[in-house]
Parts: structure tokens; C-alpha cells; sequence
């Protein structure tokens, strides 16, 4: 053996003879704060071992540094209430025999004041795929980043009464055996309960400032009836849900854009045959327009086709686009009234900088006279008002009257000049076609639909 294989050789058995000093017994008493657990790991490979909990007691306690309770199992009361965590919060494949309390306590001071101290997670707090055996209690938990909670498994009753999400809460593929109970809470980001299992869930008083995604194993009902939705709330359905809510919150309804044809079509029919919702013919009609808006680019497939702009595709999409910024795909057709606004300013404005004069001229050839007798003599005033703002006004009216006239006059053709009647002619052309989309394209009772929404509410 060489000196310098000797040297490395040594340099090896130190390096194990370190880690077989840093192996310990798994601790009783987390350490608050500090470096990762040496002890997390069995030997010099590095393998994680369990840490093991007969009592757990974090009252208070305050983790400045990342909280490793990965796979840890919990024997009895694990109780966290008033723990402060700073860095990242890992309790992922925890396992809970007892009670989890991470809900807030009540304290009384000296002046017999009932105060609230909540669990306040600063960094992301994952509970992916943890066990609860007992009761959960999330109470008043305060979550500032992102809360992972998928594939957690809660076999007895899950509180989450006025916990503040403040960022994603990922509850996905979650099994709530028991009640989960999210009265009062606050969504602030994305809530994702998509794909749970779940026996009953509570949203009386729940704000949703973000999209709330749902999608629920057995069509068990999920009642938002109670729910306040806030700014750029929506429901996004990934599957067919037994979904309770009032009519008036249908307009938050959307489909989750992957979801291929068929599986929008069969949520939007499961709602539609839901008995409360079955003899609404205005729930019937925005259930249809929630449908027809989210496949608009899609074809009628089984798959989805990410490849929406195709160059074989442009001609339809550029059309159901259109169709749908002017007309709402025929279910919001008095959208029109504003593009009709809009081109008659912008004609206006063109007559006035092109042909003010002959506009003034035109106008003034059918103006009333008025006819004053003096005597025997008659006089006739001519009112020919020139003025910036008459002539404005002219041009705005002759805009008006070419837009909404169903027969172009004679004497348009003697007044204005071959250039001009051009673009006199385009502007009633595009009227004329705008009245014909109007008629054609609305579907069936959206006129209706929404001159009742408007006068009756």
C-alpha cells in the first residue's frame, strides 16, 4: 500500500467514525429551531428513520429554522397551538394517533380578555400525505405561503375554522373521512380540492378571493350556498360535483380548460339534471353558455389537443373569437350595442376630417325652416350653424342615421364626391351586417334572457 492510498483510507474512516458519533436516539424533544436533526438518519448512507412521539409538546414554540417532522409518528396529543414557523414546515407522511392540534388558544390575561393566538406558518407548510387518526384542528391557523395538504388522510373530524390561506392551499387527492369544516375560512390564493374523497364539507362563511377548483369521488354535495365569493372568484370543476349553490353564483361556474370535450360536456349535463337546477330555464342557459364558451376551440374529442393554433385551425379560431368578443357566442348579443358605439365614433370622426363640409351641406338641405309671417310678407330663416360643436353633432347623426337606415338615400350619391361615398357606403354595409348578426346569430331566448335580467332581474 502506497502512501497516498493510505492517506485516503484514512481520511475515509474518519469521515465514517464523525457520522457514527452524530448517530442518536431519536429525540423526545424536537430542538426549537437550529440545524436539521443529525439524527434523522440511521447511518453513514444517509437513510431518514421516523422520529417517534409518546408526548409532543410545542406550546409556543418557535422554529427559526426549516422544521423537518417528515414521516414522524405522533402516539398521542401533538400540540403545536401558538408555534411560530419562520422557515419551511415539513410534515409530510406524518403520521397523528392522537389529536393534532394546530388550531389557536384562547388566552386570558389579566384583565379577563379573550385573545387569540394563532398557528402562524411564514414559509410553505406541507402535510402531503400525512395520517390523522384523531381530530385535526387547524382553528384560526394562519398559512402566509403556500399549504400542501394533498393525499392527507383525516379519519376522524378536520377543523379549519377561520384559517387564513394566503397563498395556494393544495388540498388535492385528499380523503376526509369525517366532517371538514371550513367555516369562516379565508382563500386568499388558489384552493384546489380537486379529486377528494369526502363524507361532508362546510363552507358557511368561507371567502374565496381566487379559483376554488372541485372535483369529488361519489358526488357528494359541496354546498357554497353560504360562501361569499370576492373579486376574481371562480369554481373550476374537474369533474361532475353534486354542487349546491344559489342561481345568481352560477356566473362564477367555470371548466378546467385541459378537461377534453366530452368530460366538460358530462359535467355541464350532470348540473343541468340536477333537480334544483333542472326546471331554471336561466341556469339552463348560463350552464349552456359556461359549455360552449370553454369548448369553443376545441374539437369534438376525447382528447385533449393542446395544438390550438394549427395554421389549419386560424380560420376558426380568428372566428369564434370574434363571434365571441362581439356577441358573447350568441348568448350576450346586445355586446353589440357597444361595437355599434364604438364605429359610428369612429365614422364620425372620419366625416369630420374628410368631409365636414358636404356632411353640413347635406344636413342643412333637409332642415326645417321656420316660417314667421310679418304683414303680407313672408320671411324664411335659414339656421346654417357652422360652429365646431354643431358640426361635431352633424357628423355624429349622419354616422347615426347610415348605421341604423335599412335603405341608403338617393341623394347621397349627388352630395358627396366617388371617395367619399365609398366610405359612406362601408359604414352601412357594416351596419347592415351588424342587424343580420344580430337577428341570426343570437341564440335561442338570449334577447329575451337579457331584457329579463335587465328590467326584472
Amino acid at each position: 500500500m502506497n502512501k497516498k492510498t493510505g492517506k485516503y483510507l484514512i481520511i475515509f474512516l474518519l469521515l465514517v467514525y464523525e457520522l457514527g458519533l452524530a448517530q442518536e436516539k431519536n429525540p423526545t424533544i424536537y430542538p426549537y429551531g437550529g440545524m436539521p436533526d443529525s439524527s434523522r438518519f440511521e447511518d453513514w448512507r444517509m437513510v431518514r428513520i421516523p422520529l417517534n412521539f409518546e408526548t409532543a409538546n410545542f406550546d409556543s414554540a418557535h422554529f427559526d429554522s426549516p422544521a423537518d417532522f417528515g414521516g414522524a409518528q405522533f402516539h398521542s396529543l401533538a400540540d403545536f397551538t401558538r408555534a411560530q414557523f419562520d422557515s419551511p414546515a415539513d410534515f409530510k407522511g406524518a403520521r397523528f394517533l392522537g389529536r393534532a392540534n394546530f388550531g389557536q388558544t384562547e388566552i386570558i390575561n389579566e384583565e379577563t380578555i379573550s385573545l387569540y393566538a394563532p398557528v402562524r406558518f411564514y414559509n410553505w407548510a406541507s402535510f402531503s400525505g400525512a395520517e390523522f387518526n384523531s381530530v385535526a384542528d387547524f382553528g384560526y391557523a394562519q398559512f402566509h405561503s403556500q399549504a400542501y395538504l394533498s393525499y392527507a388522510n383525516f379519519h376522524n373530524r378536520a377543523y379549519f375554522l377561520y384559517a387564513h390561506f394566503h397563498s395556494l392551499a393544495d388540498f388535492s387527492r385528499t380523503d376526509f373521512d369525517s366532517l371538514a369544516d371550513f367555516r369562516w375560512a379565508e382563500f386568499d390564493g388558489q384552493a384546489d380540492f380537486s379529486f377528494v374523497t369526502l363524507d361532508s364539507i362546510i363552507f358557511i362563511g368561507t371567502v374565496i378571493r381566487d379559483k376554488i377548483l372541485l372535483g369529488s369521488y361519489g358526488y357528494k354535495n359541496i354546498d357554497l350556498t353560504y360562501a361569499e365569493f370576492i373579486a376574481n372568484a371562480k369554481i373550476v370543476l374537474l369533474e361532475p360535483v353534486n354542487l349546491v349553490i344559489q342561481p345568481e353564483k352560477i356566473k362564477y361556474i367555470s371548466l378546467k380548460p385541459q378537461l377534453d370535450y366530452f368530460s366538460k360536456k358530462e359535467i355541464i349535463e350532470y348540473l343541468k339534471n340536477k333537480k334544483s337546477f333542472k326546471d331554471n330555464n336561466k341556469v339552463q342557459f348560463e350552464l349552456s353558455y359556461i359549455f360552449d364558451k370553454s369548448t369553443m376551440y376545441q374539437e369534438q374529442s376525447n382528447i385533449y389537443d393542446e395544438e390550438l393554433y394549427h395554421v389549419w385551425k386560424y380560420p376558426k379560431w380568428f372566428l369564434n373569437t370574434l363571434y365571441y368578443i362581439t356577441m358573447g357566442l350568441g348568448y350576450r348579443p346586445f355586446r353589440l350595442v357597444w361595437w355599434v358605439l364604438g364605429l359610428i365614433v369612429i365614422y364620425s370622426v372620419i366625416y369630420f376630417y374628410r368631409m365636414k363640409d358636404q356632411v353640413n351641406q347635406y344636413i342643412f338641405r333637409d332642415e326645417k325652416k321656420d316660417v314667421t309671417r310679418t304683414g303680407r310678407k313672408r320671411s324664411i330663416k335659414h339656421r346654417r350653424d357652422t360652429s365646431l360643436a354643431n358640426t361635431i353633432i352633424n357628423c355624429f347623426y349622419f354616422s347615426s342615421m347610415l348605421f341604423f337606415t335599412f335603405r341608403l338615400k338617393r341623394d347621397i350619391l349627388t352630395t358627396f364626391k366617388s371617395r367619399e361615398i365609398k366610405i359612406i357606403v362601408s359604414e352601412y354595409i357594416i351596419g347592415f351586417l351588424i342587424y343580420i348578426s344580430f337577428l341570426t346569430l343570437s341564440k335561442s331566448g338570449s334577447i329575451l334572457h337579457t331584457l329579463k335580467s335587465l328590467f326584472i332581474g
